[in-house]
């Protein structure tokens, strides 16, 4: 489910696109039952700021899906790398 979020909510930075700019953000984040990102940092940089801002302004106020009800932690931690690539 969190895979799909990201899918669904990430969006190429105009100005990245125009310029062909393309790296991967690894992010770690907290998430608490209800999908709420409790918190969150850039592990890595893309190498380009506006690809780092856009995984930035994604996850900012972010409401991911809730856990599943099998699931009793109160929160949990993920690392994920967010790819941008241009298709040519």
């Amino acid at each position: 489910m969190i895979s799909a979020w990201f899918e669904s909510h990430k969006r190429y930075p105009v100005s990245a696109c125009r310029r062909g700019e393309e790296g991967t953000v690894t992010l770690r984040f907290q998430v608490d039952r209800f999908g709420r990102v409790v918190d969150y940092t850039l592990l890595t940089s893309s190498g380009y700021a506006d690809l780092d801002q856009g995984v930035d302004q994604m996850m900012r106020g972010a409401q991911l899906p809730p856990f599943p009800a099998g699931m009793t932690q109160p929160q949990i931690e993920v690392a994920v790398r967010i790819g941008f690539s241009l298709t040519r």
